[in-house]
């Protein structure tokens, strides 16, 4: 939804960012060649409003476009992608592979073939337990999932799946259709709203595993990614207790977790393209110094955002002076660094609250 991110790794990796998101924040616009701002984030993207705005942005181009290169947002809805190709080149994985990663009676058939650990999941409310979690088919950020399973409901874009306990972690992973390397495993927790209790929280990075089971979940990803000729890069979502790791989902895409994995010797978005449009992995291992967390701040009341407001340098994502925000809504991206990954987990949360108190005054 947000595409400074990647415009960021863009920067770095010596392209020239055009930019299409629903926040255009102060910080995109600096970094992007050109930024055009979405409306209507709650409905997420349209085709009606994509189009032009991809248009406009390929008319302010200064040289002829590589492609265009997709994060969030897209998954329950692969048909865009597929419009999109029709286009410009589509740097990432078509709408095929997008719909067949995130159909849950595909997927999840593909792990049991595989032999690979993941929670009981059905398409049938009926089939559902007491205590399941019900699941938005392409749902990403966290705020789709709802506890409980009505046995009236029909819809064919919800899943149900198994409540299960571990801790949340994620390994960035990029792929090159036939093979894919891990790059390295994050943690991530929930910033819980009233109606949304799995709402994403934040990220930190490295996430404390034993080498076998880094060993275990990367074999997991190595043998999945190839099934689904995925391309680019993408993430895959496990809970993880002691030696028991289950695998939730893929998320074909550059996802929320590109801030505390990428940096200036090796910009991720070159390993993206390079993958996709190259067949290539990387040959060397990314070499992450310090321990790095980063997390989003969602207001807890209206706020419009202060004349005077002074950003700290550790803030991505900055909106505007007098831009209104609802509550609930993200004020921006915090960034931390620290030793060790609680150490930046816990300056990532004081962070957020200065925020909150700097938004309130």
């Amino acid at each position: 939804m947000s595409g400074r991110a990647l415009a960021a790794s863009a920067r770095r990796a010596g392209y020239i960012p055009l930019v299409a998101d629903f926040f255009a924040d102060a910080d995109t616009r600096l970094v992007a060649q050109a930024c055009h701002r979405l409306d209507d984030l709650k409905r997420g993207f349209r085709w009606t409003t994509l189009a032009p705005a991809l248009e406009t942005l390929a008319d302010a181009a200064p040289s002829p476009l590589l492609g265009v290169v997709c994060g969030a947002g897209f998954e329950d809805r692969p048909h865009l992608l597929g419009k999109i190709a029709t286009r410009w080149p589509l740097i990432g994985n078509a709408a095929g592979t997008v719909e067949r990663v995130k159909a849950p009676e595909t997927f999840f058939a593909e792990l049991g073939r595989l032999g690979i650990a993941h929670p009981r999941t059905s398409t049938d409310p009926c089939a559902a337990q007491r205590g399941w979690l019900a699941k938005r088919q392409g749902g990403a950020g966290g705020n789709h999932i709802v506890t409980g399973v009505r046995r009236e409901s029909t819809s064919r874009r919800l899943y149900f799946q198994e409540k299960v306990n571990g801790r949340p972690v994620s390994a960035l992973f990029v792929a090159a259709g036939n093979r894919a390397s891990v790059l390295g495993f994050s943690e991530q927790w929930a910033s819980p709203a009233p109606h949304a209790k799995w709402r994403y929280g934040g990220a930190v990075r490295p996430a404390e595993l034993p080498q076998h089971l880094e060993a275990k979940l990367t074999d997991m990803v190595e043998r999945l990614a190839p099934c689904f000729a995925l391309k680019g890069l993408g993430s895959a979502d496990f809970l993880v207790n002691d030696d028991d790791a289950r695998l939730l989902e893929i998320n074909p895409r550059p996802g929320a977790t590109l801030d505390i994995f990428d940096g200036e010797a090796e910009p991720l978005l070159r390993s993206h393209i390079e993958a996709v449009l190259d067949s290539r992995l990387p040959t060397i291992l990314l070499t992450l110094p310090a321990a790095t967390g980063a997390a989003i701040v969602y207001a807890t009341v209206p706020i419009t955002v202060s004349k005077t407001m002074t950003w700290p340098e550790w803030t991505a994502d900055r909106p505007d002076a007098g831009e209104h925000i609802d509550k609930h809504r993200p004020i921006c991206t915090v960034l931390a660094r620290a030793g060790t990954a609680a150490e930046a987990k816990q300056l990532v949360l004081e962070r957020i609250s200065i925020i909150l108190a700097a938004c309130a005054g």
